[in-house]
């Protein structure tokens, strides 16, 4: 079986932010229990880590597949590569 990886749907965290009200990177990562490092490594290789999907559940409501897909790892591996190509 293929290696899969959850992966935020695109522009998701930026969207969240916005919808939330919360400027800055550090009141957004507090508000759904994660540290800055995470949520900028999150935003770096758009992977969600199930406790960033639970905080953003408890913050704001969010249902799992509002959040982000099952990729094939494959997949997910060339997503984080355009991500880098772009930055």
């Amino acid at each position: 079986m293929a290696e899969a990886k959850l992966m935020f749907n695109d522009g998701f965290l930026d969207r969240a932010q916005k919808m939330s009200g919360l400027r800055t990177v550090e009141a957004f990562a507090g508000a759904i229990g994660v540290s800055e490092s995470v949520l900028n490594n999150a935003r770096k290789t758009n992977v969600a880590t199930p406790a960033m999907i639970v905080g953003l559940y408890k913050a704001f409501g969010f249902q799992p597949g509002e959040v982000c897909k099952v990729r094939p790892t494959t997949l997910a591996n060339a997503s984080q590569m355009e991500t880098e190509v772009a930055a």
